[in-house]
Parts: C-alpha cells; structure tokens; sequence
C-alpha cells in the first residue's frame, strides 16, 4: 500500500489499537486540530532533561499551539500515543515524521559514504510523557511509526538531529530497533550527537 501522506490524517491507516502488558487500551493516531488542550498539557508536563535531550525540537506550550495550527501531513506527520482506558485522553507519547531531510541534515548524511536517496528518506523524533518513561510505551510508538514509512515505500529512517551521546538509555534503544550509528557530530557546542539511520 502507499499513500500520499496527506491521507494518512484522515484515514484509520495512520491509527494503531493494542494494549499494553497490564492490559490498559492505547492509540496511536495523528495529531489534530481538537488535541490542543490536550498536547499543551503533554507539553508542559516535560522535565528541563526531556527537553535537553530532545533538543533542537521546541516542545513549549506555545510551540505545540503552532504546531497544531500549522498541520501540513504533506511534509510531516505528528502521531500522538494516547491512554483510551480512563474516561479523558492523556497523551504519553509523541512521534515526528518528518518527509525528506533538512539540507544541514544531508551536508552531513553526504560525507557518510552511504547509498540513499534524501527524498525517500525520513526524518524521526519520538518523546514520551514523564513519569511513563521506561515503561515500554516507545518502542510501540516507534514500530508504528516505522511501519508508515514502510507502507508509503520510504527507503531509510534517520534521527532528526541524531541522538545525543550522553543519553545512553536512548542510543540503546534505536540500536535495538535495527538503528545503526554512522558517526557522531557536534552540536551544539560541546553536546556530541549519534547520526543514526534504520533501512527499511
């Protein structure tokens, strides 16, 4: 199947059912223009270290305003992992996929000596809710964003700014879901990055 990722906000493709391990119902759909509430508290409730180690991606209050207002699937899609046990929606998790690479992104990817195609690539950041951390919630996030690139027949996946190196606990994970490191930059200065890259 591929469709073009504008679809993909109005169609069930984009959404994914299960239940996790204690048998609490989760969803994995796109983010949309009535989830403004509740994706500025998801905002607000991360730590100054979640928003260190996802830097550069603005995660403030304002910035997810912008974002929702500002919904364009055609170049990116946001997917927001959701609790649907309780009687209200609470986000845990958040996915960028972002068409293509930026151009200081492939002046890097460039020099790596890899066959690929910056147009068929795409472009990754995940970010889970605090206190819900280490639970398991990434990696079904991960594999359903994995699984749209896929479909809409993308050939790589990349970190979106890569991995910061001193985030250890991150760097395992994407090695565990088939990610491998190509080198390691800088940026900003003095915060070491692992470019990463997942074929698909």
């Amino acid at each position: 199947m591929s469709l073009p990722f504008a679809d993909l906000t109005y169609t069930p493709f984009a959404e994914a059912w299960y239940r996790d391990s204690h048998g609490r119902l989760r969803l994995i759909r796109p983010l949309r223009p009535r989830d403004e509430a509740v994706f500025a508290q998801f905002l607000t409730g991360l730590s100054h270290d979640t928003r260190r180690f996802f830097a550069p991606h603005g995660l403030e209050w304002q910035h997810g305003q912008q974002l929702v207002a500002e919904l364009d699937p055609s170049q990116t899609l946001r997917l927001l992992l959701l609790d649907k046990s309780g009687d209200e929606e609470i986000v845990l998790g958040y996915l960028i996929l972002q068409m293509g690479l930026a151009p200081h992104e492939q002046e890097r990817f460039n020099r790596y000596g890899i066959e690929y195609d910056p147009a068929l690539c795409v472009s990754l950041a995940p970010v889970i809710a605090e206190g819900w951390q280490s639970l398991g919630l990434g990696a079904p996030l991960l594999k359903q964003g994995l699984h749209l690139c896929s479909e809409l027949g993308r050939q790589a996946v990349v970190l979106m700014g890569g991995v910061q190196d001193a985030n250890r606990r991150a760097v395992h994970f994407y090695l565990r879901h088939g990610f491998h490191r190509l080198d390691s930059f800088e940026w900003p200065q003095g915060v070491l990055n692992d470019d990463m890259i997942r074929w698909l």
